[in-house]
């Protein structure tokens, strides 16, 4: 990374503002510090590429990746054609299968590798997961990969968040095809441009000093969108910011209505217990007609065939849900009830020893009392469109990990998450460092729209403040997207947010720190419009998206929603699934 020089611009009036703009220039630069962006900083390093990483908060913490219970989904031998198909049935079969076939070759040997990034690994079967005995695993993993990357010196800007992409327009020479006019034959030629990625623009969440960052290659792995909710288990930092960047840069997203939630403890003094979903599994043949009741006392599990079929998350909250929808939940929750067991017949309907070792200290609470449990946001499988490369449509722009779409489909496979960033994190590096041999960084003068919006934001004294556009934006998609929707609550959802985002417009800040929030507000309000214009176009029921209004899957939706900015309006694109014919195609 080298600095070429500071100027300043006029911003006065915010209270600890820095009125000051650096220029930096790198190779590769990465927005994100969990596992697929820390994984695809050291593979573009070993590539020899010079690498800036850029984190909202301290590297490696207040990411998903740190919060993880540290469990891979591997396979080698026999076993890799099984967990394809496995990754393709809990996806409804509307994954990339191209990308589910690169997760399931590489993962194994490159889980297998973060032992030589200094994290133990203990092996189990189609499972690898992190051996911790007094941190939570997640830390443990997600520090030792910040810890590499440090020690391999890897610039890192923390505690700052980007708040645009840079995009500049590239002239292309295209080849068409020939056209035959009698005997005459006339090649012709046409000027194409293609948008490129060149940089972009980071906030100081301490200072608000800018930085306009010329890159060569720019890697997003900036998570999901369960901030969108107010009930979720991610960090507060991860709010969806990538794929609005991306929307706004000319990236297409894909996949946008499919949320993964995760049944959650929401009575007091209860802590979050991270796998209920293979909890329930494991005993609802142990208790006769299941551990789940409602508000009647009715088991209801039978009654939509969680007896019967293997719970995938996707049908066991879509039956939640149902209940809640359908008036006979206790407001937002249902009850699980295993208070006629033991705690060793719970923890003995386990055989892997980390699902035992995450059991055990739940193991009094569930054996002494009934428990509320209601859908929390947990996983997003939406994100920016990419190929096996992790390539997007605009050049030089990657993205990696949850920020991502395509590989999990409707309904992301219990394991998958953590395999997938390191999978793909080695991917994303690796594309970008070679890509970075191929052109040069170019030259940014100023960002002008930046520096105003700023500006705007200052004059708007005793404006709205941006803390209560998060929390109105969070009410309306937690009431009108909730994993059982219909179109009439989509559309009001969509109404209301249109309202929001007229709303934002009016925002004020006082101090600097407010800065970085009345960012992330503008990125939430609009993202949660393009995620309820997607489920209010797919109009069937598929994975983690039930609608009331069209409760069957339609074989002519087996394919996926597509939307990119046009104008200032998204535009929806239909794409076939790619498909091939088995595992060995």
């Amino acid at each position: 990374m080298t600095i070429e020089d500071t100027y300043a611009y006029q911003c006065n009036g915010i209270t600890g503002y820095c009125d000051s703009m650096k220029c930096i220039t790198t190779d590769v630069l990465i927005i994100g510090s969990g596992g697929a962006g820390l994984r695809a900083a050291i593979e573009a390093q070993n590539r020899g590429a010079h690498v800036l990483l850029v984190t909202k908060s301290r590297i490696g913490r207040a990411t998903c990746t740190a919060v993880a219970m540290g469990a891979f989904r591997v396979s080698e031998g026999n076993g890799i054609e099984k967990h394809f198909r496995e990754t393709l049935e809990a996806g409804r079969f509307l994954n990339n299968r191209i990308l589910v076939q690169t997760l399931v070759n590489d993962a194994w040997v490159r889980v297998k590798e973060l032992e030589r990034f200094g994290v133990p690994l203990l092996v189990e079967k189609d499972r690898m997961s992190v051996v911790s005995e007094k941190k939570i695993a997640g830390i443990l993993l997600a520090r030792a990969l910040a810890d590499y990357c440090l020690h391999s010196g890897i610039d890192v800007l923390e505690r700052t968040c980007v708040i645009e992409l840079l995009v500049g327009q590239e002239q292309e020479q295209k080849k068409e095809e020939e056209h035959i006019r009698g005997r005459e034959k006339r090649r012709e030629k046409e000027e194409q441009e293609q948008k490129k990625c060149i940089g972009a623009v980071a906030l100081n969440k301490d200072t608000g000093e800018l930085s306009i960052i010329s890159a060569k290659a720019v890697i997003l792995a900036t998570g999901g969108y369960s901030q969108l909710y107010n009930l979720n288990d991610n960090p507060p930092t991860v709010t969806g910011d990538g794929l609005v960047l991306a929307y706004r840069a000319g990236a297409e997203l894909q996949d946008l209505e499919f949320v993964q939630f995760q049944p959650a403890f929401i009575d007091r003094g209860v802590p979050r217990m991270p796998i209920l979903d293979w909890l329930i599994e494991a005993t609802k043949n142990l208790v006769p007609g299941g551990p789940l009741k409602n508000c009647n006392g009715e088991q209801f599990m039978s009654s939509y065939g969680l007896l019967e079929q293997r719970i995938l998350r996707d049908n066991l909250i879509t039956a939640i849900e149902r209940e809640i929808y359908e008036g006979r939940g206790y407001k937002d929750s249902v009850i699980l009830d295993l208070t006629s067991l033991s705690p060793e017949e719970i923890e003995g309907t386990f055989a892997l020893e980390f699902q035992k070792s995450a059991v055990r200290p739940f193991l009094q609470v569930l054996t002494a009392r009934r428990l509320h449990i209601a859908s929390c946001a947990h996983y997003t499988m939406g994100g920016v469109t990419i190929d096996e490369n992790c390539s997007t449509n605009v050049k030089g722009l990657y993205a990696v990990g949850e920020v991502a779409g395509g590989i999990h489909g409707a309904n992301r496979l219990g394991g998958n998450a953590l395999t997938e960033i390191f999978v793909f994190g080695a991917i994303a590096g690796a594309s970008a460092a070679d890509y970075c041999e191929q052109v040069n960084n170019e030259k940014i003068d100023h960002v002008e729209n930046v520096e105003k919006y700023i500006r705007d934001l200052k004059t708007a004294k005793g404006g709205i403040n941006p803390s209560s556009i998060k929390k109105e934006v969070k009410s309306v998609v937690s009431q009108g997207l909730r994993p059982v929707r219909s179109g009439e609550t989509l559309a009001q959802a969509l109404d209301i947010l249109e309202e929001i985002k007229r709303k934002a417009t009016f925002m004020g800040v006082t101090h600097v720190r407010e800065l970085p929030e009345a960012f992330e507000a503008h990125f939430m309000a609009e993202l949660a419009r393009l995620v309820v214009t997607a489920a209010l176009t797919r109009k069937e029921s598929r994975g983690s998206h039930f609608r009331i209004d069209y409760p069957e899957s339609r074989k002519e939706w087996l394919k996926t929603i597509v939307i990119t900015q046009e104008g200032r309006t998204p535009k929806i694109r239909y794409d076939p699934v790619l498909k091939v014919a088995s595992y060995n195609d």
